[in-house]
């Protein structure tokens, strides 16, 4: 039987791997790509939180997802 700290990092773990699926999804709808995004697991192992690194991107993506997001909160979203 698992520890209830084994099924804690089994939750987190898989919030983490579906709150990246959704935002990468999202993402590509957009026509945009981050290549280093991804989720820091080591850190989430020694602190229960699994982070989402987003990495670096270049000027011009950065500057596609700025109008996406200035697009959806105009939009009320």
């Amino acid at each position: 039987m698992p520890s209830p700290l084994t099924r804690q990092l089994r939750g987190a773990r898989q919030e983490a791997a579906d709150a990246l699926d959704e935002f990468l999804a999202t993402l590509a709808l957009a026509g945009i790509v981050l290549p280093s995004v991804g989720v820091n697991w080591r850190m989430g192992e020694a602190t229960g939180y699994f982070l989402i690194d987003l990495g670096a991107a270049r000027p011009d993506v950065v500057g596609k997802l700025t109008d996406v997001m200035r697009k959806g909160i105009e939009s009320g979203g």
